[in-house]
């Protein structure tokens, strides 16, 4: 099926936030996002950050519900449609607001973003040779098609439950996170664990435990090194299959986002084999330049 297609400029509006300059900003402090809090499809207010926003610029550079929040640098497309999780909440510059017109549901925009994003058709409209960047007037040039609006409606009515799914389970595993840090807490800093009541504590230490370094308890290693001074692995070994390798921008807050994990070829995986961590390690380990898994360098 094939839909009539306009370039973004004449379908939406769209602006970037504003500059975060401490000697020139003006007005009340108002919570902004910066490219960290925007993910795939979500967003992440660990870390928020404030500066002073006018009463003239909280239209210009504020959210309104269904707004589509796109990050113009760092990884540039990433982006998340705003669902008024938080009042008041502003745009710094490296943000780009977009706001589309009748003629577009906002959520038909943002999975037709999600999927030209994942599939690398924002990538030809990048700037930059090594820092990639999405600016305004290429953004302006971007086709976007558009379908009849009850077409939309039903292609947002298939997808919109899984990302509810999605989101509700998240939001249990950010519950039982929190449960597991209150329990380690209560166990190894507080000392409550259970039977505690009988044990005796010296220097700070049950009986039967002991104090040892980490270089002691822990095997460390650096990760991969990349071209073009690395030894074990150049850019252009990266692939779209194989196996993950996880980078420094995966890691958000205390977790991974796999969601644009670069991968290497199976042929090579036997260079890289001191990297791979066993099951057994615990998922995850951050390990200098690069992050290891089961199955993941």
């Amino acid at each position: 099926m094939s839909w009539p297609t306009k370039p973004l400029e004449e379908v939406a509006d769209f602006c970037l936030g504003k500059m975060l300059d401490q000697k020139k900003n003006r007005g009340d402090f108002l919570p902004y996002l910066a490219n960290i809090n925007v993910r795939w499809g979500e967003f992440d207010f660990s870390g928020l950050r404030e500066m002073r926003f006018e009463q003239h610029e909280l239209d210009r550079f504020g959210l309104r519900n269904g707004d589509i929040v796109m990050c113009e640098g760092g990884e540039p497309g990433r982006c998340a449609i705003w669902r008024g999780e938080r009042p008041g909440m502003m745009i710094q510059k490296a943000i780009h607001r977009i706001r589309p017109h009748a003629c577009l549901i906002p959520d038909f925009l943002f999975y037709s973003f999600l999927h030209k994003g994942r599939s690398g058709q924002f990538a030809p409209l990048f700037t930059g040779a090594t820092i990639k960047h999405f600016p305004r007037e290429k953004l302006a040039l971007l086709d976007v098609e558009i379908p009849p609006k009850d077409q939309q409606r039903r292609i947002v009515e298939i997808l919109k439950p899984y990302d509810d799914l999605i989101e509700n389970n998240r939001r249990r595993i950010q519950l039982l996170e929190q449960a597991a840090r209150l329990l380690y807490k209560e166990w190894f800093v507080h000392l409550r664990f259970p039977g505690h009541e009988h044990v005796k504590i010296t220097n700070g230490v049950p009986d039967g435990w002991k104090k040892t370094d980490l270089q002691t308890a822990c095997i460390s290693g650096n990760g991969i090194q990349t071209g073009p001074f690395g030894s074990q692995l150049h850019q252009h070994e990266y692939t779209d299959i194989g196996h993950p390798v996880v980078m420094p921008k995966d890691i958000v807050g205390d977790r991974i986002d796999v969601s644009t994990i670069a991968r290497v070829p199976d042929e090579i995986q036997d260079r890289l084999s001191r990297h791979v961590l066993e099951v057994g390690e615990g998922g995850f380990a951050v390990c200098g330049y690069q992050t290891a898994s089961s199955g993941v360098t």
